[in-house]
């Protein structure tokens, strides 16, 4: 569809030589000019055709010869029910109905199109048969098949939703604007301008609630860590206030001394009470020689205990 327009132009482009070669043409000439041009294969713009200085000659022409001129611009931005809504226009052969209806479809596409009625639906089954002059829908699907083949546009046919429609997706630009069409691009435009700002205003307001409930959200969180960083400190100082003065942790080498002495009077503990065999060495069962005793009460002095047994 990209090349439609550039192949229409390369198939206009001979009318457009010889209707500008041309020395002072005459009107029947410049008629048969135009027949020709809207009957030949691949012409489907007619914008620079009509533009040309000899063709617009036919402005001051005669009425008849003038239908001719009116029949240029219906194939360069006009519909099928307009040729049959104006009097007094050329016959059209079989190839320019079909071209007619053709182009007709991108224009009733076309947002630019003027409707009466806002809430009709010109793409609808019903409107397009009678709008294209058809006698039946399946005349209308050969139709929309037919511009799809030829690249004029894009369109998915739905005879069974209600009502039956064609949906066009998509058109090749080959139509023109009409002379008095720009009232409506002005307004297409401006009510495009309105949904533009009502977007971009929809979209920083959604990005500045969001930026506020994440500062909402790290706040909250900077406030929870600071009461538990307080209810932590606190409950320290309470244990310390609570806590005996034995019974708090001291330093590493106190806490050492305290684990050696410990371990030394558990050894003197197993000295005093140790149950021999059968040497039968001594009387008395846990009652530990004189050289054990002294030991042990030489290791009890040295640690500020007692210099003997009790």
């Amino acid at each position: 569809m990209d090349q439609a327009q550039p192949k229409a132009l390369a198939a206009l482009q001979p009318f457009i030589i010889e209707a500008t070669s041309t020395k002072s043409p005459s009107p029947r000439f410049l008629k048969e000019l135009i027949i020709r041009a809207t009957s030949a294969q691949g012409t489907y713009i007619f914008t620079e055709l009509l533009q040309t200085p000899a063709v617009q000659t036919l402005q001051t022409a005669e009425p008849e010869s003038r239908s001719y001129l009116t029949l240029l611009e219906l194939f360069s931005y006009g519909t099928y029910q307009e040729y049959q809504s104006t009097p007094n226009l050329p016959t059209l052969t079989d190839a320019q109905t079909q071209k007619l209806r053709q182009l007709s479809l991108l224009t009733l596409a076309s947002p630019f199109l003027p409707i009466q009625d806002p809430k009709a639906d010109p793409l609808t089954y019903p409107n397009l048969v009678t709008g294209l002059g058809l006698a039946a829908p399946h005349e209308l699907e050969s139709l929309v098949i037919s511009a799809t083949y030829a690249g004029l546009l894009t369109a998915r046919l739905s005879p069974t939703s209600t009502p039956p429609r064609v949906h066009i997706t998509s058109v090749a630009p080959l139509r023109d604007l009409r002379p008095q069409s720009l009232p409506a691009i002005l307004q297409i435009l401006t009510t495009w301008q309105g949904r533009c700002t009502s977007t971009v205003t929809g979209l920083e307001t959604e990005a500045a609630n969001i930026r506020s409930q994440a500062a909402r959200r790290t706040e909250l969180q900077r406030r929870r860590q600071d009461i538990v960083d307080t209810a932590v400190v606190q409950g320290e100082n309470d244990n310390s206030k609570t806590v005996r003065p034995r019974d708090r942790k001291g330093n590493k080498r106190d806490l050492d001394e305290r684990m050696e002495g410990e371990n030394d009077e558990d050894a003197s503990s197993d000295d005093v009470y140790m149950d021999l065999d059968d040497s039968g060495d001594f009387a008395e069962k846990g009652r530990a020689p004189a050289p054990l005793l002294a030991r042990g009460a030489k290791r009890n002095r040295g640690r500020g205990g007692l210099g003997g047994l009790t």
